[in-house]
């Protein structure tokens, strides 16, 4: 199973070039535009269930939507549990353009992401983030 890899000074850092790379895996980036916007969200009770299901939403939206993603923004990224229980959380946007068979040549079809294999882990100077797809 292919293994993504991403660092960043921040964890939203980190996220966003693990699910840059996961597009990237799929699509070549410098091809794609960036004349639309999607909405991803995701939530979970850890880190790794997050990390999961955010690239799960961002493979959906490529997948499902046929959406090839350039760039990604935050607007909530939390990364610890409300007061009330409530799970960590991000909401994104992510400026890309519906993929065009005629300038946007298929590197991989990425079937999913793996349970097994996700870390998410403070390193110097940042974040290191892993996760293993199927393809």
């Amino acid at each position: 199973m292919p293994e993504l890899r991403a660092e960043g000074l921040t964890l939203p850092d980190a996220f966003s070039r693990i699910a840059l790379s996961l597009f990237a895996a799929a699509i070549d980036p410098a091809s794609i535009g960036e004349s639309e916007l999607r909405e991803v969200r995701a939530h979970g009770p850890a880190l790794e269930t997050l990390l999961r299901r955010w690239l799960e939403e961002c493979l959906y939206v490529h997948e499902v939507e046929g959406f090839a993603c350039r760039s990604i923004e935050f607007a909530v990224f939390e990364r610890t549990p409300g007061a009330g229980g409530e799970p960590l959380r991000i909401h994104a946007f992510l400026r890309g353009e519906p993929v065009d068979p005629a300038r946007h040549a298929a590197r991989a079809a990425i079937r999913g992401i793996a349970a097994e294999g996700l870390s998410v882990e403070a390193v110097d100077g940042g974040f290191k983030v892993t996760a293993r797809v199927e393809v």
